[in-house]
């Protein structure tokens, strides 16, 4: 995508607006340019001829109202315009954020996982209001410099033809001088984009991480860090605004020689006889008239360039793909019984290091099968191949004999619920952080949702029960209360598939023994997935299968497995409970 395809494409649904826009703006240009032609005719067919007859005078009246009433009209159009511009550009700024946040939504985990926060929202929020300010603000105020350009240098020739090739001269300076200069401009802000994304991210990190920071002690190094990368975007903002102060200077430096030399040209002709008194006023306003619109377009010059690196930025994003996509005939799934299997499946994060290679697994419907194995081996990728957050290269994963990819994500995800190893807690209400993963959820099924996971007595405890705002990232629960407030949203909506990646790795044991209370009803009947942490948590598993290299190389219950005593289970079993120290499972 080109950057006109990209402003043709944004101002298209606004293209109505934006003609009537032009067409005014173009309009209130030619209007503020009538004074001089005014002031021509007041000199030479009113004032001067005045002289010899006194009849003439009467005019004076109603030339000065005309004169007059022009910057008048004038100021009430553009307070107008300004108002409607801006109507333009609010509506153009919500259309573009809203569908690249929808964008970058619908991106896969690969571009998540490569991409920091700061990167996203420094183009979500700062390169989008450097793109508004371009399509409404600066394009209009260049197209209203373009039409007093023009229109000056034709009534130049119109006054005096000789003299005016030495404002075509001008110009063409201004032009020259833009071009030698807007490159630089370009490049010294594009490094300071590129600096304050990776600033961005690494301030939101920090300050997420405050409490790790002033546990070791590390508040002076996170300030010198900040100092340093602050420092790096001083020097490309001092370069680009040097560059810009440079870029204006030579170009006021160029219009005050030329319009030095126009006035001494017109004093000569009228000197001789070939202009009018009214001819030299007017031809002195029209060349300011032209050169003034020249400066203005020079000096926005790096506004304009900042808003070509913004719409650079932002098509790179626009035109990242999404690894997973949905088919246009995908088959919407409206129930569901919970059979998932893997079969012949080959995965790779990169193409030289493939995680699963022929990889086949039928989970029972309605058991529940436990994932356990070093970090590396494959769990947590299994959970979101089913959930089709990745795809595989080869092979397929089904559910209830479907392919994954022939159905639509939407339906897929519908049935499936998930609890995340790290409960993710917004900051709202505890409705609503309950009803998120089901928005037409009634108090009713969030209770429910909620008593199934052991949760519903502390919430009641709460000053406002389930409308309780629970602050930033759940500040007012515990890690294992929040943990619970992460099942209850993955059940309020009674999926058939439920996946739980390491949900009690980060319980104390009372939250343990009452998630392990809960789990007996919330798993019963319901295919279940559960990547383990804690063994002690899926001695009740309907299979187990043990992991390792992206291989499955044991299955069966726990006693099954503890039978085996040189058996991988076993010993990691016996790690965890200590009777071995030879190191942990993830």
């Amino acid at each position: 995508m080109t950057r006109m395809q990209f402003i043709l494409h944004l101002v298209r649904p606004h293209k109505g607006r934006l003609t009537a826009a032009i067409l005014l703006t173009c309009l209130a240009s030619v209007v503020a340019l009538l004074p001089p032609l005014a002031m021509r005719h007041l000199i030479n067919d009113v004032a001067i001829p005045a002289q010899k007859n006194f009849s003439l005078w009467q005019q004076l009246p109603l030339a000065i109202l005309f004169i007059v009433s022009i910057p008048i009209i004038n100021g009430l159009f553009n307070a107008f315009m300004r108002i409607f511009i801006g109507a333009i550009g609010q509506r153009l700024v919500v259309d573009l954020r809203t569908n690249f946040y929808r964008h970058i939504l619908d991106l896969s985990l690969r571009f998540h996982g490569e991409r920091g926060s700061g990167f996203v929202m420094n183009r979500l929020m700062g390169d989008i209001s450097m793109v508004q300010n371009l399509v409404t603000g600066e394009t209009l105020g260049i197209l209203s410099s373009f039409v007093a350009l023009t229109f000056s240098i034709a009534m130049a020739f119109t006054l005096q033809w000789r003299l005016a090739p030495i404002l075509i001269i001008i110009i063409a300076l201004y032009v020259f001088n833009y071009r030698m200069i807007s490159n630089k401009i370009r490049q010294a802000n594009l490094d300071l984009r590129e600096v304050m994304d990776v600033l961005t991210g690494k301030l939101q990190e920090r300050l997420a991480g405050v409490r790790l920071v002033k546990t070791y002690c590390r508040e002076r190094d996170e300030t010198g860090d900040f100092l340093t990368s602050t420092n790096r975007a001083l020097e490309h903002s001092f370069r680009g605004e040097m560059l810009t102060v440079y870029l204006s200077t030579s170009a006021r430096l160029i219009s005050g020689v030329g319009a030095t030399c126009i006035w001494a040209g017109c004093g000569w002709f009228v000197v001789h006889g070939t202009m009018q008194y009214g001819d030299l006023y007017a031809m002195n306003l029209y060349v300011w008239q032209a050169i003034n619109p020249a400066v203005s377009m020079t000096m926005v010059a790096g506004v304009i360039t900042q808003a070509m690196v913004s719409i650079d930025r932002i098509i790179e994003i626009l035109e990242q793909k999404s690894d997973v996509i949905e088919k246009a005939d995908a088959i919407d799934l409206p129930e569901c019984r919970g059979e998932l299997a893997l079969d012949n499946i080959h995965f790779a994060y990169k193409e030289d290091e493939p995680l699963f290679h022929g990889l086949t697994h039928v989970l029972k419907p309605g058991k529940m099968t436990a994932l356990v194995g070093h970090t590396g081996c494959g769990k947590t990728t299994i959970t979101s191949l089913l959930l089709r957050l990745w795809d595989v290269q080869k092979g397929k994963v089904t559910l209830d004999g479907y392919d994954v990819r022939d159905l639509t994500i939407r339906s897929l995800r519908r049935h499936t619920g998930v609890v995340p190893q790290e409960p993710i807690i917004f900051e709202g209400t505890v409705f609503e952080n309950i009803a998120y993963a089901m928005p037409e959820a009634t108090i009713e099924q969030v209770t429910e949702a909620a008593e199934a996971a052991q949760i519903h007595d502390v919430i009641m405890a709460l000053p406002d029960g389930y409308d309780t705002i629970l602050g930033k990232e759940g500040s007012k629960l515990s890690v294992g209360e929040k943990q619970r407030v992460a099942i209850a949203r993955a059940i309020v909506r009674k999926p058939a598939v439920l996946i739980l990646d390491e949900a009690t790795s980060s319980l104390d044991s009372e939250s343990e023994l009452l998630l392990q209370k809960a789990m007996l009803n919330v798993l019963k009947g319901r295919t279940s997935v559960v990547v383990a942490h804690r063994l002690s948590t899926i001695v009740e598993a309907d299979e187990i299968l043990v992991m390792d290299k992206g291989e499955i190389i044991e299955q069966g219950t726990h006693d099954e497995l503890m039978e085996k005593e040189d058996g991988h289970y076993r010993l990691l079993y016996d790690e965890l409970s200590g009777k071995n120290a030879k190191g942990g499972v993830a």
